[in-house]
């Protein structure tokens, strides 16, 4: 039982009477067109870790509940069902904690994964069917319930979305299920194109357009990626299928640290609860040692050995050999062919994460979650 870190009455009672807003009109025709017209406003516009804050506070404002939950899960054949990024809404953030105590007792959760696409309407009497529901449920004075749940089979992944209705509040209508059956699919659609346009934001603010991005979660979940990321990731792991990131990145990434392998480069920034996966491929230049680095650089610039090997305080031998392997690891033959070699995989540059509370009007970006190819 989830009572360890429940709020106690008193305070319960407040967050309710909070919480609860006033009854609106059933969603019609005109307004579900403006509903959609809102989300995808935000997609355009909302920073990626405010985005589906600001999607429900659209939503609410036309479709009558109290909170809701909203976010990301999955569940292996042979595994228990796990949550991943998800935004409690007007619930505390503990929220998702307290459901994964009871989750097997989770009866709407069943429902709703046995007919994806549907939603489902669950009422006092189906929430209070099992005693660890039951208890989720009164802690938080939740009455009525609309879940639903959208597959995404190619990251594995499920969208889903609760709307809860408190004590006082009439059950939800069937015409309020069959709207967010409707409503749903647009939010799982605004929601990718809300990271896509996030990450061709920051592409655009980026030294060079080179880097390969994504997103993720803590746990190292790709949620959704440029083309090039997949590619990317396969130069490193060739046999890696995703969704989850490779073993090594995932240390990484719970390090908060970047990664360098043979053929990736990884950079990692955190926005929100979410992080922002930085691919580069690793260039010839790049697997230079400092020294040999030094010397391609003067001897492409015109030093001659001798003169380099003065600089540097080594015979003129050991410049001839550093630069023998220089030809090598970058496969020219010449000076000429060196220079332009170097000058041509200079660095990319960081990317600049900051400063981008408001996105401008940008192309969409050609793969989300539908058609990203990690199987």
């Amino acid at each position: 039982m989830p009572g360890s870190t429940l709020m106690d009455a008193a305070k319960q009672k407040e967050f309710n009477s909070l919480t609860t807003r006033p009854s609106r009109p059933a969603m019609n025709t005109e307004t579900f067109g403006k509903t959609l017209l809102e989300l995808y406003r935000l997609a355009r516009m909302a920073p990626m870790q405010n985005f589906q804050r600001l999607a429900l506070d659209a939503i609410s404002a036309r479709f009558d509940f109290d909170s809701a939950w909203w976010g990301m899960a999955s569940q292996p054949p042979e595994g228990e069902l796990e949550i991943h990024a998800s935004l409690p809404y007007r619930l505390p953030a503990f929220y998702p904690g307290l459901w994964d105590e009871i989750k097997e007792q989770d009866t709407m959760a069943d429902a709703a994964m046995a007919e994806p696409g549907t939603c489902v309407n669950f009422g006092r009497k189906q929430l209070y069917a099992t005693p660890g529901l039951a208890s989720l449920m009164a802690r938080f004075g939740i009455t009525g319930c609309l879940c639903t749940v959208t597959l995404l089979p190619e990251l594995n992944l499920m969208a889903f979305l609760s709307l809860y209705r408190m004590e006082g509040k009439p059950s939800f209508t069937e015409h309020e299920r069959r709207t967010l059956q409707l409503l749903m699919p647009h939010m799982t659609a605004a929601l990718s194109a809300n990271w896509m346009l996030h990450l061709e934001r920051v592409r655009s603010n980026s030294a060079s357009g080179r880097a390969s991005l994504g997103v993720v979660d803590q746990r190292g979940m790709l949620y959704v990626a440029d083309q090039a990321l997949t590619a990317a990731l396969r130069l490193e792991w060739p046999q890696w299928q995703g969704p989850l990131l490779p073993e090594a990145l995932v240390r990484h990434l719970r390090a908060g640290t970047s990664y360098r392998g043979q053929r990736l480069s990884v950079r990692l920034h955190p926005v929100g609860n979410l992080w922002l996966l930085d691919l580069r491929s690793v260039s010839h230049v790049g697997r230079l040692s400092p020294r040999e680095a030094e010397i391609a650089q003067q001897f492409s610039a015109g030093s001659s050995y001798k003169e380099i090997a003065r600089d540097l305080g080594i015979a003129p031998a050991t410049t001839r050999h550093h630069l023998r392997e220089i030809y090598r690891k970058l496969e020219v033959s010449d000076k000429a062919a060196l220079a332009h070699k170097l000058m041509d995989m200079g660095d990319d540059g960081d990317i600049n994460v900051e400063g981008l509370s408001i996105f401008e009007e940008l192309p969409g970006a050609p793969m989300g979650f539908g058609r990203l190819p990690v199987g």
